[in-house]
């Protein structure tokens, strides 16, 4: 399996030996990682030097990518990322969760927490920081706090902000323990033998600090999914909430690894930058011909080409991304079902409301509906 150039693969043995392989300029590095054990160390190549960390089974790894100034010598940080890696057989405890909404200056507090949080930026900017790290939330993007780290707004927001969050634990992940790593041993070598895993086989949830859902996706439903079911009090609705949580890590997890380390080996460059080109453009007017001479192919081949890599002929993959948008669009009650046909790129409602019932089973209306309950507290 190629890797790209900065992704993260995960080799997996019957020994319960994790072998982390990591990747910087097209140069595969891999070190082994026992199961129980905590282990540190670092790996040098010309010019740079990645640094980790991992805890037991439950996997808190600081990414850390230094480059070296040849006339200073100086390290300079290129890019820093902190990433859990935790067994999906031991679920995540759901706590609470909500939609936050300020008119404006809205300014995150300062805290550590015992738990981790999850968040969801659905308008406007969150500026904040995490142990130093700074960053600017974006609509569409996620952001995880983490236990035993302190984070804060780092200056107010602009205008109108909307995120959903939830608050939620997994077992054997004390705040003292990510908090408080230090070096166990040190041991670091290349390794040519070994089976590739699948991340996904092994049931794995990868949850990177940061990252970007895009709107067509699954995971941005199942977070308003996970805030309709809390607002329904009852010891069923809380279970229900825990598995609803766990789903949402799971897709959050499965999205992030096709789009930043799998997706160049899931489908061809050429089917690749047509479907991310369409998943772009999907409120412009989109036919086979016209996406057939952007890309120098002949219509039918075109359309069997994308049937052949995702299923559906292109016509209905063109119609499908622009019904996942507006399930998403649907969940804002601002917005009429004619101006969410329009901006998902159908110029005939009529023929959206028909083609929403065709792949849903429900209505827009029917759809708006059914999961419009959640908890909002208001900054």
């Amino acid at each position: 399996m190629e890797t790209s150039p900065s992704g993260i693969i995960f080799t997996f043995f019957s020994n319960m030996l994790y072998l982390l392989n990591l990747t910087l300029n097209s140069k595969i590095l891999r070190a082994t990682i026992k199961e129980g054990n905590f282990f540190c160390g670092s790996i040098s190549i010309p010019d740079f030097s990645l640094v980790y960390q991992v805890l037991s089974h439950r996997i808190i790894v600081p990414f850390t990518v230094f480059e070296t100034t040849n006339k200073s010598k100086e390290k300079v940080v290129i890019s820093q990322m902190l990433y859990c890696i935790c067994d999906a057989s031991k679920p995540a405890e759901y706590l609470t969760c909500g939609n936050l909404v300020s008119e404006n200056g809205f300014v995150h507090l300062h805290r550590t927490l015992d738990f981790f949080v999850l968040i969801l930026v659905q308008e406007g900017t969150l500026h904040i920081c995490q142990d130093g790290r700074a960053y600017d939330i974006s609509p569409g993007e996620f952001f995880v706090l983490f236990p035993g780290s302190t984070h804060y707004g780092y200056k107010p927001t602009r205008g109108y902000l909307s995120y959903c969050w939830t608050h939620f634990t997994l077992s054997d992940s004390p705040a003292d323990s990510i908090k408080n790593l230090s070096p166990f041993g040190e041991d670091h070598f290349r390794t040519e033998d070994g089976c590739l895993f699948d991340p996904f086989s092994a049931e794995m949830i990868f949850l990177p600090e940061h990252g970007k859902i895009l709107p067509e996706k699954r995971s941005q439903l199942l977070f308003l999914q996970l805030l309709d079911l809390a607002k329904r009090s009852s010891y069923q609705m809380t279970r229900s909430c825990c598995h609803a949580l766990n789903l949402l890590l799971l897709e959050i997890s499965r999205e992030y690894l096709l789009a930043e380390h799998f997706g160049q080996d899931l489908l061809p460059t050429s089917v690749q930058d047509i479907t991310e080109w369409i998943q772009s453009h999907f409120d412009q007017p989109l036919t086979v011909r016209g996406l057939a001479e952007k890309f120098g192919y002949h219509p039918t081949y075109l359309s069997a080409l994308i049937k052949q890599y995702t299923g559906y002929p292109l016509v209905t993959y063109i119609n499908r991304t622009r019904i996942s948008v507006s399930k998403n669009l649907l969940n804002s009650h601002s917005l009429t079902i004619r101006q969410i046909s329009s901006m998902c790129g159908f110029t005939d409602e009529k023929h959206f409301m028909k083609l929403f019932r065709q792949f849903e089973g429900m209505t827009p209306t029917q759809y708006r509906k059914a999961f419009d309950q959640k908890k909002i507290n208001t900054l």
